[in-house]
């Protein structure tokens, strides 16, 4: 299979297919690694797929996301992480701390809006071709340091839920409980008009 997924991609070009971009890539998953260095490479794999997918997988409309947000800030005691962070190599999406809810600085309207729209974005990429991708970025991911725990075991994982078809992950145990990082993603465009004015300048990653 992966041969094949290699010749399938073999005429498409890429944001890896050039060196600048490639470096990029690797800085980019470098200062990840710094900012979470306790993430297993399931946590490295949902924040490059979270560039490429956005919550597009979750298919939500406000409502639903108004009663996922006030689930989960009623479970949680304390929100750690950056105010924001956009996501990937290429930052096309953003995830928003759910900490500005919950401080008041964003409503939880707004911010389910935000969502939902950002839900309905078209991806530009099969699965398939995902899959391909993600070869690439986990052979920079093998590089970095600190290395992404749990890395052989993860990648069979990952490797067993693409050849199904599959594509969406969950944040380990170890990056749940270390960083408490709880947030929803929001297409860059959106996030840059409309949100980031109303956020302190210098908290963001």
């Amino acid at each position: 299979m992966k041969y094949l997924r290699i010749i399938l991609m073999a005429a498409v070009v890429t944001f890896m297919g050039s060196v600048s971009a490639q470096e990029n890539c690797e800085k980019r998953l470098q200062e990840y690694m710094k900012e979470f260095p306790e993430s297993d490479l399931c946590d490295v794999y949902k924040f490059c797929f979270q560039d490429v997918f956005g919550p597009a997988h979750l298919n939500i409309d406000s409502a639903a996301a108004i009663k996922s947000i006030e689930g989960e800030l009623a479970k949680a005691k304390t929100l750690g992480g950056p105010d924001y962070q956009y996501v990937g190599c290429e930052g096309n999406y953003v995830r928003v701390n759910l900490r500005l809810v919950k401080n008041g600085t964003l409503s939880v309207s707004k911010l389910a809006g935000y969502i939902a729209r950002s839900s309905q974005t078209p991806v530009q990429m099969t699965v398939e071709e995902w899959h391909y991708r993600w070869d690439e970025l986990e052979e920079v991911a093998s590089k970095l340091k600190p290395r992404p725990g749990h890395f052989s075991l993860d990648s069979q994982s990952l490797n067993d839920l693409l050849e199904r078809g599959g594509y969406a992950a969950h944040h380990s145990y170890a990056f749940n409980s270390t960083y408490n990082f709880r947030y929803r993603i929001v297409r860059k465009d959106l996030f840059e008009a409309e949100i980031l004015p109303m956020l302190p300048k210098g908290k963001h990653k």
